[in-house]
C-alpha cells in the first residue's frame, strides 16, 4: 500500500482507517469497533472516491436514520464543496422510494405515490377490517398492523388464512389509493430489481459504489436488496460492528454481517480497532465481557487514552438509595470540577428505571434531560393521578376538573361541560363549585352532582382518614384504575403503568409520614414535575441503552444492573442472552473516563419489594479492572468516594 494516495484532507489517519479509505476495488468489510473513528472512515472514503473522479451520479451510499445521514452530508459538504452536491446519501426507505417513484407503474403506482404511515396506515387498516366485518378497534388495528410488517419483512410465515387475507385486501386498498407503506419502500425495490432486469442496470450503475453505514442493523430484506443492487465482485462498502447489533427485535440480523463472507468470496476485512473515546480499563472489561459472546468476527480495542481508572461497582440496599447515591456523587464531583452536567449520563435497560433517578436528581437540583422515553412525571397514568389530587387539594383548580372529569368517560361531554362553564361564570364560582350547586339545571346535571359529591367525599377522606387509605380510595372510587388496565394493550403494559402510579402513592406515604399534607405534597410535586425544555445541553443525560448507541460521555453510570433486570429475563428465557451482552457492551463503551455499575440488592416491582442478585454481567469482564467499592468498608475506592464527597462540600461552602 502506498502512502502517496493519501491526501492532506486524509492525513491523521491510522493504519487501518488508511486501508478502508483507500480501498481500489471490489467489496470490503469495515468492521469498525466501538470509538474508532467509524464515521470519518466512511466520509473519507466517499471523498476519496470523487477526488478519485468517480461520477458522483455513480456513488449512493445508505444509512438506518435521517439524522444520520443529514450528518453525512453535511460532513461531505464542508469536505468537498460543491462536489458534493450530486451524491445519493440518504435512508434505504428513502431509496426505496426513489425507485418507486421513477418506476412507479411498474408496481401499479403513479409517480406522486403517498407514503402512509401513523394515522393514515391505521385508517386504511381500519377500513379494510370494517369490510371484511372484523373487529376494528384500536389494538386490533395495531395488532393487524404489526404482524402485516413482519410478514413483509420476512420475520413472520404466512400460515394464517385470514391474515392473508387481510394482507391482500390492505395491500389493495393502498394501490386504489396510489400509496404504499413503509415496508413497500423495501419489500417493492426488491421485486422491481428482481423481476425487471432494466431497472436493474439503471439502479447498478448508480450503486457502482455503494456503500452502507451500521451494516450490523441491517434487516433480511436490506440484505436482499443490497444484494440486488452490487454484484459479487462488485464495489460494496459496508460499515459496521457486530458487537453492536442491539435491534434484533425490530428486524436486524447480526449474521448478515457473517452472510458477506460467504456472498462476496473476494471481501477484504479491515478491523478498526484503534479506539479514541475510553481509557484501557473501560476497553479491557468491555473486551473481555463481548469475548464470551460466539457469534462474533472477533476484535480487541485498544485505547489511545491510558489505562485511566478502574470501573467502580455500587451495591444499594434498594433503587432509591441507588438513586441518592448516584445524584450525591454527581453533585459531589461537579462540585470539585466545575465541569459541564452533560458530561454525565445514566443509562438503564428499561424507561421505567428511570423514576428513583429522576427523583433524587430533582431532589439535589441537578437538571438532567430524559432522552429516547418520557419523563415519569409526563406520564399519563401520573398526569391523571394528579389532576384527581390537585383538585380535591384545590376546588378552584379547573384545569385538574377537566382532567380528571374525562378519565375515564362518564357520558359528559363537551357540550354539557361548555354550558357548565357558562353556568359557572354566571355564579363566579369553580368549575367543581358549579357541580354542587342546587340551581345547576341540566340533563347531565345528576352526573355532575355525582362527580362533586365523589370529591367531596374524597377530600374528607384525606383529611380524616389514613393516608394509603386516602390515594387506594383515589384509584377506586373513581375508577381511575380500572380505566388505566383497560386502556392498557396486554397486562404487563397495565402492570407497568400501574406500578408507575404506585410510586407515586409511596410516595405520598413518604411525604405524610415526615408530617406533610396534600397541598404541601402537590407543590413539591408541582416544583419537581416543572417542565423543562428539549434541549439536553447543560443537563445530565438520561436514557435506555439503545437511545444510548452512537453517543459518548466523560462520566456514565449504568443503574439497575440485576439478574432478570440486565440481562432482562425475557431475553434470558428466549435465548437473546448474546444481544443482550451485546447491549451491554454498547453502555460499557458509552464512557470516556469514569464507569459506574450500580445494582440493588431490593427491587420494587409491581408494588412488592423482591431480593435481586447481581447481574452476570458483573462478573464477566476482567476483574482486574473492576472495584466492587462496597465489599471492603474501608476499601480505597470507598474511602475516595467519602473524601471526594466531603471535598465537594467544602468547596460548596467556601471552605477551600
Amino acid at each position: 500500500m502506498l502512502r502517496s494516495m493519501s491526501t492532506s484532507s486524509s492525513s491523521g489517519l491510522n493504519e487501518a482507517q488508511y486501508q478502508a479509505v483507500f480501498h481500489r476495488h471490489g467489496p470490503i468489510l469495515v468492521l469498525a469497533g466501538a470509538g474508532s473513528g467509524k464515521t470519518r472512515v466512511i466520509t473519507e472514503r466517499i471523498a476519496a472516491l470523487v477526488e478519485r473522479d468517480v461520477p458522483d451520479h455513480a456513488i449512493t451510499a445508505v444509512t438506518f436514520t435521517n439524522k444520520a445521514a443529514k450528518e453525512m452530508r453535511e460532513r461531505l459538504y464542508k469536505r468537498l464543496g460543491d462536489k458534493a452536491k450530486g451524491l445519493r446519501i440518504c435512508t434505504f426507505h428513502a431509496l426505496g422510494l426513489a425507485m418507486v417513484r421513477e418506476h412507479a407503474a411498474l408496481v401499479g403506482r403513479k409517480a406522486n405515490v403517498s407514503v402512509f404511515a401513523g394515522a393514515e396506515q391505521k385508517t386504511a387498516m381500519r377500513s379494510v377490517l370494517a369490510e371484511l366485518k372484523l373487529a376494528a378497534d384500536t389494538d386490533q388495528v395495531d395488532r393487524m398492523i404489526s404482524r402485516i410488517s413482519s410478514l413483509k419483512s420476512g420475520l413472520l410465515e404466512e400460515h394464517d388464512n385470514q391474515l392473508t387475507v387481510i394482507r391482500e385486501a390492505y395491500d389493495a386498498l393502498l394501490k386504489q389509493m396510489n400509496a404504499v407503506d413503509f415496508d413497500d419502500l423495501l419489500v417493492l425495490p426488491v421485486v422491481l430489481l428482481s423481476e425487471h432486469s432494466e431497472v436493474r442496470a439503471v439502479w447498478s450503475e448508480r450503486a457502482r459504489y455503494f456503500l452502507v453505514d451500521e451494516y450490523q442493523d441491517s434487516s433480511r430484506i436490506q440484505y436482499q436488496l443490497v444484494q440486488l443492487l452490487v454484484p459479487a465482485d462488485g464495489n460494496l462498502t459496508v460499515v459496521g460492528d457486530d458487537d453492536q447489533s442491539i435491534y434484533g427485535w425490530r428486524g436486524a440480523e447480526v449474521k448478515n454481517l457473517f452472510q458477506l463472507e460467504r456472498d462476496y468470496t473476494d471481501l477484504k476485512v479491515v478491523r478498526l480497532e484503534e479506539n479514541y473515546r475510553s481509557t484501557g480499563a473501560i476497553l479491557k472489561a468491555s473486551n473481555t465481557l463481548i469475548a464470551h459472546n460466539t457469534e462474533r468476527m472477533g476484535k480487541t480495542l485498544h485505547s489511545t487514552l491510558g489505562e485511566g481508572k478502574p470501573i467502580r461497582v455500587w451495591a444499594s440496599p434498594n433503587s432509591e438509595e441507588e438513586g441518592r447515591r448516584l445524584a450525591g456523587d454527581i453533585k459531589s464531583h461537579h462540585a470539585r470540577t466545575s465541569g459541564q452536567w452533560d458530561a454525565y449520563c445514566v443509562l438503564y435497560r428499561a424507561s421505567y428505571q428511570s423514576r428513583a433517578i429522576e427523583l433524587a436528581l430533582r431532589e439535589a437540583a441537578i437538571p438532567y434531560h430524559v432522552s429516547g422515553g418520557m419523563s415519569f412525571f409526563d406520564r399519563a397514568e401520573i398526569q391523571d393521578t394528579l389532576a384527581y389530587l390537585r383538585l380535591i387539594a384545590n376546588f378552584s383548580d379547573d384545569l385538574a376538573f377537566m382532567r380528571a372529569i374525562a378519565r375515564p368517560r362518564r357520558g359528559i361531554g363537551s357540550k354539557a361541560l361548555g354550558d357548565l362553564g357558562f353556568f359557572a361564570m354566571a355564579e363566579g364560582c369553580s368549575l367543581l363549585e358549579a357541580c354542587l350547586k342546587e340551581e345547576l339545571e341540566h340533563k347531565r346535571a345528576q352526573a355532575l352532582r355525582e362527580f362533586g359529591d365523589m370529591i367531596v367525599g374524597l377530600e374528607h377522606q384525606f383529611k380524616h382518614g389514613e393516608p394509603d387509605d386516602a390515594f387506594d380510595a383515589v384509584l377506586d372510587i373513581t375508577r381511575l384504575e380500572a380505566a388505566i388496565r383497560a386502556d392498557s394493550d396486554d397486562q404487563e403494559v397495565a402492570d407497568k403503568r400501574m406500578g408507575n402510579v404506585l410510586e407515586l402513592r409511596r410516595w405520598w406515604i413518604i411525604h405524610t409520614e415526615n408530617g406533610g399534607d396534600l397541598p404541601e405534597f402537590i407543590q413539591h410535586i408541582f416544583l419537581m414535575a416543572e417542565k423543562q425544555d428539549d434541549d439536553p445541553s447543560g443537563r445530565v443525560r438520561l436514557m435506555t441503552v439503545h437511545a444510548a448507541k452512537g453517543l459518548e460521555f466523560d462520566q456514565v453510570y449504568v443503574i439497575g444492573m440485576e439478574e432478570g433486570n440486565f440481562p432482562h429475563r425475557n431475553a434470558v428465557e428466549e435465548n437473546r442472552m448474546e444481544e443482550e451482552r451485546r447491549l451491554m457492551y454498547v453502555a460499557m463503551t458509552r464512557a470516556r473516563f469514569v464507569l459506574t455499575l450500580s445494582y440493588s440488592l431490593t427491587r420494587r416491582r409491581f408494588g412488592t419489594i423482591e431480593k435481586t442478585s447481581p447481574s452476570p454481567f458483573l462478573k464477566e469482564p476482567d476483574q482486574s479492572v473492576l472495584r466492587w467499592v462496597d465489599r471492603e468498608v474501608d476499601s480505597e475506592d470507598a474511602q475516595e468516594e467519602a473524601e471526594d464527597h466531603m471535598a465537594a462540600m467544602r468547596k460548596m461552602l467556601g471552605l477551600d
